[in-house]
């Protein structure tokens, strides 16, 4: 889950890298040339290209998408491709096969990783962090263990809200005994 959500990210970072990186933008900008060393095609097959989930369909007009996004989302954009810049060579590859991992995906699990990528935005900062801080603590965990977790949290998915809820809690106490 926590992947699908770096793909989607490493996927609007690589977006807005090509669309920063395009001959508009750079005559835009007083020739910016705005190179990230990206190789891929500026043309997403589909992909959702903005954190309102619009983008250029297929091998559609990129300059014309970038243009009818609202200012506030090309500012995103922008603030986010300085990040992706001021990343390590070696992270921004990963990233790149992130990104180039989620264009594979069917459009289902897309959709899929969009709606989760929407709950976690909409979350408030305080909840985030503390999933981040369960999610650091699972990495430390040994594999079996975390094997096990997996397997006891995919059987709570059929059960009632409130049922589910409670055994969660059970299965972070069991886990996590300190919090």
């Amino acid at each position: 889950m926590f992947s699908k959500r770096l793909i989607f990210f490493s996927g609007c970072l690589l977006l807005l890298a090509s669309v920063v990186a395009s001959p508009a933008y750079a005559k835009k900008n007083g020739g910016h040339s705005g190179n990230s060393g990206y190789s891929g095609s500026s043309g997403h097959s589909g992909g959702s290209g903005s954190a309102a989930g619009r983008g250029p369909a297929g091998n559609g007009n990129l300059q014309q998408w970038w243009q009818e996004l609202p200012d506030n989302e090309q500012q995103m954009l922008r603030d986010r491709y300085e990040i992706y810049q001021g990343l390590p060579e070696n992270q921004r590859d990963r990233l790149r096969q992130r990104w180039q991992n989620y264009r594979q995906l069917p459009p289902e699990q897309r959709q899929e990783m969009q709606e989760k990528y929407n709950h976690w935005r909409e979350m408030d900062p305080e909840e985030r962090e503390r999933m981040r801080g369960t999610f650091r603590k699972f990495k430390g965990l040994p594999e079996d263990q975390r094997q096990q977790l997996r397997q006891e949290l995919h059987e709570l998915r059929d059960l009632p809200s409130q049922e589910r809820e409670r055994r969660r809690e059970e299965l972070h106490h069991k886990y996590f005994p300190e919090d």
